[in-house]
Parts: structure tokens; sequence; C-alpha cells
């Protein structure tokens, strides 16, 4: 139930594949739609670019592009993809089998591209535009020139040479300025270049900003290009490219700054205000990854905040969702923490300290208006690593609800028993982010569930969607009928909320009401004054 830009759900945390079997009615019908219109524009340049622009800008990219992918109108776009190499592979299936790679070179590309576009200097939609189809034709290259020695090691030698050629001709295909081409191309080529570092001289970087017109926000850009890379590869892989950013960063600062002859106390200010910003980006070594994990088991950098669950019905706050902010006076990749806490197996005990720790935190609250709350966790988590004795044991005292995630059609049996088992403990059972993936209304008739959480997605922009509001007021009758109360999360707005009211929704929360916050504030006076009165005006 999130919606809160900086926190983290307590096992919104668990690492997640990217799966291709999210569905619903939904996404089903925009799939379609975006197919249509790449029927319709296919001999278009122009408007097949704007789509696939867009396409990559989404936020479910991975998704939507891997439904597009098994169409023959992206094979009739981009022949280049399914071209078969001499292992019965291409850029949609080839693995890449080796300790540097985590996934195959299709679902690389798509992880790569939904984390590019967060450079350390502001951008426009022209340079997200170039860093989208940058990650999209990267390592197309890689079946080409891919080769398996005698002893079953893998090799890609050449592939960034051979995307450069093959991004080329799609670029050509496609409607870009010369600019955008060349900027695009310039980012493949070096995109896996001088990334150890002894590869980090002044005259490698000289020579790099050279190949970038000497242009301060391309060296930007690359690094971006860089960091999605790296990041959608092994942990270590990550971990060594970490150091070799810091050094670009270096560079930066001190060519860029040295070229552009900075003499005026103004400039001098804006100087060091760059690094001061540069400093709040600079991640973390392993020293200190090891040591923030340990914070975190020992409860030293952890801090439970919540955000309360408004019941429209009595005027009042239902419950609370608690979530937990781990605290760094650097970035926290809360995606890097967690991998790290597998590699160093500690994981175990990182989730439960977050699970448990939520709970305990709330116990303490003497001044609050309810006593129910809210702990997120995925399902393979709860399963693993939740100290069922002592979860149990708190469900004594407390109303306490499981909200699940990361489920699956597959779960169906496995989730019937831990729901008969938390009942059995007098704890309460929500499934969230329903609507997004494989399991339908119908899938779940017989599952005695408490609480249906439906995807905040299908929340945004119900106020001009039919279909969205049709699957809500579905789930309402079944709700009804189930004896399953929904909620609705991430509702922010006066029009939003009386459309839900109207569709018979009575449990609610967003920041409409409250954003999540380290203390628990008595509100149910002013929540029964926003919905008795006429007033636009929401609780901050």
């Amino acid at each position: 139930m999130g919606e809160y830009e900086g926190y983290e759900g307590v096992f919104d945390m668990d690492v997640a594949d990217i799966s291709a079997s999210l569905m619903d009615a939904k996404e089903l019908s925009r799939i379609r739609s975006i197919i249509s219109s790449l029927k319709l524009y296919d001999e278009n340049p122009h408007m097949l670019t704007e789509v696939y622009t867009n396409i990559l800008c989404d936020d479910n990219v991975a998704f939507i592009l891997t439904k597009v992918s098994q169409d023959p109108i992206f094979k009739k776009h981009f022949p280049e993809f399914y071209v078969v190499n001499q292992y019965g592979e291409n850029v949609i299936n080839c693995q890449q089998n080796s300790k540097y790679h985590k996934y195959g070179v299709f679902k690389h590309i798509l992880t790569t591209i939904e984390s590019v576009g967060n450079p350390q200097i502001p951008i426009g939609d022209w340079q997200k535009k170039v860093l989208k189809w940058t990650m999209l034709l990267h390592d197309i290259g890689k079946p080409y020139v891919k080769a398996i020695s005698e002893e079953g090691n893998e090799s890609f030698i050449g592939h960034d040479e051979k995307s450069v050629e093959l991004a080329k001709n799609i670029l050509d295909r496609f409607e870009f300025t010369e600019k955008e081409k060349s900027v695009i191309l310039k980012l493949i080529k070096y995109h896996d270049k001088f990334l150890n570092e002894g590869e980090i001289t002044y005259d490698n970087m000289k020579f790099l900003a050279q190949e970038l017109d000497e242009s301060k926000e391309l060296f930007y850009l690359l690094i971006d290009v860089k960091d999605s890379d790296a990041k959608a590869k092994s942990l270590e892989v990550y971990n060594k490219y970490k150091i070799t950013k810091n050094k670009y960063i270096e560079f930066i600062n001190s060519y860029f700054n040295s070229t552009a002859n900075v003499t005026t106390e103004s400039q001098k200010k804006d100087t060091e205000e760059n690094k001061e910003q540069n400093s709040q980006f600079e991640e973390m070594t392993q020293l200190e990854l090891d040591n923030l994990i340990n914070d975190v088991i020992d409860k030293k950098k952890i801090k439970s905040v919540y955000q309360p669950v408004i019941d429209l019905q009595n005027s009042n706050v239902y419950g609370y969702e608690v979530f937990t902010r781990i605290q760094s006076s650097k970035k926290v990749d809360i995606m890097e923490i967690l991998n790290y806490a597998i590699e160093a197996g500690k994981n175990e005990r990182i989730q439960q300290v977050l699970f448990i720790n939520g709970v305990e935190d709330f116990e303490k609250i003497v001044n609050k208006e309810s006593n129910i709350l809210f702990v997120n966790t995925d399902l393979v988590s709860y399963e693993k690593y939740i100290n069922k004795p002592r979860l149990y044991d708190m469900m004594a005292k407390n109303k306490i609800v499981v909200e699940f995630h990361n489920y699956e059609k597959q779960d169906l049996n496995k989730l019937e028993n831990i729901i008969q088992s938390i009942h059995e403990h007098n704890g309460l059972v929500a499934l969230d982010q329903f609507g997004t993936g494989t399991l339908t209304i119908d899938d779940i008739n017989y599952l005695n569930i408490d609480y249906i959480i439906p995807d905040m997605s299908l929340i945004r922009g119900i106020i001009d969607d039919t279909e969205k509001q049709k699957y809500i007021n579905d789930l309402v009758t079944f709700g009804v009928v189930q004896g399953s109360n929904i909620i609705a999360v991430g509702v922010e707005t006066k029009e939003e909320l009386d459309m839900l009211k109207k569709f018979g929704v009575k449990l609610v929360q967003g920041y409409y009401f409250s954003k999540p916050s380290n203390t628990i504030d008595m509100i149910n006076s002013r929540i029964y004054k926003l919905l008795n009165q006429e007033t636009d005006e929401s609780i901050s």
C-alpha cells in the first residue's frame, strides 16, 4: 500500500524479478491499444518513434515491452532482435551464464531501461529520450559476438562495437535528429569501456571528454548509462563500478571546472555548491554497507513511520500501515542493501528485524486512535524469514494485518494454508497490489481474505478511465459477497475520493489525508471535518 517517496514497506525491499506474467484487464487493454498504434503508424517513422519513446519512458516498460516484443509488429520494426546466432539464440532469449551477470540479455536490457534517467543533473524530455533508447540498444550486439570456450566460459568481446553498428541501422529506420543519433551511438560505444579503476587515468578521461564533445552534460549522461548497466549485473560488478563512478565524478569536477576558467566569486560559489550536491549522491563503500547492515540488525539505523488507513463510513482512523526508513548520511539504495545482505548471509536476520521491529514500535505508542496495524511482506520472505512464534505472540496482543505482495496463481494452495494459520492465531490477512498479478477475482473465491488492496495504478486516473471504474466497482461487489474489506490506496484528490465513495469503498489511504510520519497524530476530528464538510483542503 505505498505511494510515499523515500519510504519502503517493510518487505517492499525484497528482490523482485521482472515478471512477464503481471497482467490485469487494464494492462491487457493498454497493450492491445499500443500494438494497434504501432500497426496504424507502421509507415510513419515520426509517429512510430513517438510511440516507442512513450513505451520506453513508461513506469511499466518491462511488462509492456515484454508483451509487445511477442507481436510480429515489433519483429518488423526491430528485426535485429531476432537474428539467431550459432547457439540458437537472439536478443530476446540470449543467456549470459557468468558470475558477472544475473539476467539474460533481454531481461538485462529491460532492467536498465527501468533504472536509467536519474543522472546527477536536471534533465528534460530530450535527455530522457536519449537515455532510454540508449539502454534499449546498448547490448543488442551480444548474441552476434557470443563465444563459448571448450571449458564452457561465455564471452561477448566486441559487443559494444556491434551494438553501435546495429543501433545505427535502427535509428536511421526511425526519426531522430542527427544530434540525437550521435549522442545515442556515443553512449552505446562507451557504455562498457573504462570500467576498471586502473583505467581511470587523466589521459583516458580527457580522451572520453573529447569524444563526448567536451560536454559536461553528456559526461553525466554516460555515467548514468554505466550506472544502470552495472546495477543490472552482479553485485560484485556493481560494487567495483561504484569506485569507478566516484573517480568519474572527481574528474568531472576537476576537468570541466578548470577548462571553464572559474574565476569569479559567484562561479566559485557555484562550484562549491556543485561539490556539495555531488556528495549527496555519493554511494556507499563495501565497509559502509557492512556497518549499515550491522546497525540495522542492532536496530540503530531504522525508524518506523506510519500512514493512517481511513474509515469513510465512521469518519475516523481505521488503522495504520507501518514502514521502515533506513537512516544514512549517504545515498541509500534499498535494493543494493538487500542484495548485499543476501551475499553476506544476513538477509534472514534483516527481514526478521524489520518486520518485528515495526510491530514492536507500534506497541510502544500509547496515544493512538486505532490498534490495527498493517505490516507489509512478500510471500517468500514471510515463509522463510519471519519468526512465527514471536509474530503469533504479538497477534495475541494486537490486531495485526499481514499484508502480502509478490504472490501469483501458483501460490494459491500456499496462500490458503498461510491464511488459515494466521487466522488461527488471531491475525488478519490482506492481499496488496491486487489486480497486477496473475490472480483474478475468480481465483480467490475460496480464500478467506480479510482485506483486498487494489494496486495504486488502478486508482491513478480513475476519474477518466471507465475500465478502472468498472474493475473497482466489481471488486467492491465481490468484497461485499465474500466479506472482504476493500482498501483503496494512493488517494490524493477529493475527486478520486468522491468516486470511490460512490462505488462503495469504505477504507482508503493516501496523501489526501496524511503522508507517512514517524509520529502518530490524533487526527480523527480533522478527518471527520474533512469528510463531512465541503472543502478542498487536505490534511497535511
